[in-house]
């Protein structure tokens, strides 16, 4: 596509403009729409772990199982919250490039390693709270079955985050592509 036809597309498409001032406003930490979003979710997910946290240990038996056991459980939901907060790092620093081609190539990179430690801690979460909940357990033919559904369930969703990085990462290496 031509300089000037790019130029007449991205004036016809109706774009409001915004001025030099409110571009730099919405681009800081405080005042970004995407940033605010996410310290928002993980406000709420740090708030809903450390309930979880202070309540673990009375009211699903963690003084009943040994101290390791309790201690991975503390650890994979501290690893979770460890790993959202790398996440928000990441997406407060996008531009790392000479220009917006190199930018997005140093992104793809990055968001490649990423996904698959993001697949990976969602992993070791899963892990980790299953095995709290079944340690100790007397199995019988129906608590089998949850213990299949619930790893069902947990497999699903890893398959939906893995596949959602895979989209996310071929969008942004055909957006490359397309430079």
């Amino acid at each position: 596509m031509e300089l000037d036809q790019l130029k007449s597309t991205w004036n016809a498409s109706g774009v409001s403009s915004k001025t030099t001032e409110e571009l730099k406003t919405m681009l800081l930490e405080s005042r970004h729409p995407v940033l605010k979003e996410i310290r928002k979710q993980f406000a709420i997910e740090i708030a809903g772990w450390s309930v979880f946290l202070l309540c673990y240990y009375t009211m699903f038996d963690g003084d009943q199982k040994p101290v390791f056991i309790n201690l991975i459980l503390v650890m994979t939901v501290l690893c979770s919250l460890v790993h959202n907060l790398s996440g928000y790092s990441f997406s407060k620093y996008l531009i790392s490039g000479s220009n917006i081609k190199a930018s997005l190539e140093r992104y793809l990179s990055k968001i490649k390693s990423f996904a698959v430690v993001s697949v990976f801690t969602r992993l070791l979460f899963m892990a980790g709270f299953l095995l709290f909940f079944t340690y100790n357990i007397q199995f019988n033919a129906t608590k089998y079955l949850l213990l299949v559904a619930m790893g069902l369930v947990f497999l699903a969703q890893l398959v939906w985050l893995g596949n959602l990085w895979a989209k996310r990462i071929r969008t942004l290496a055909r957006t490359i592509g397309d430079f």
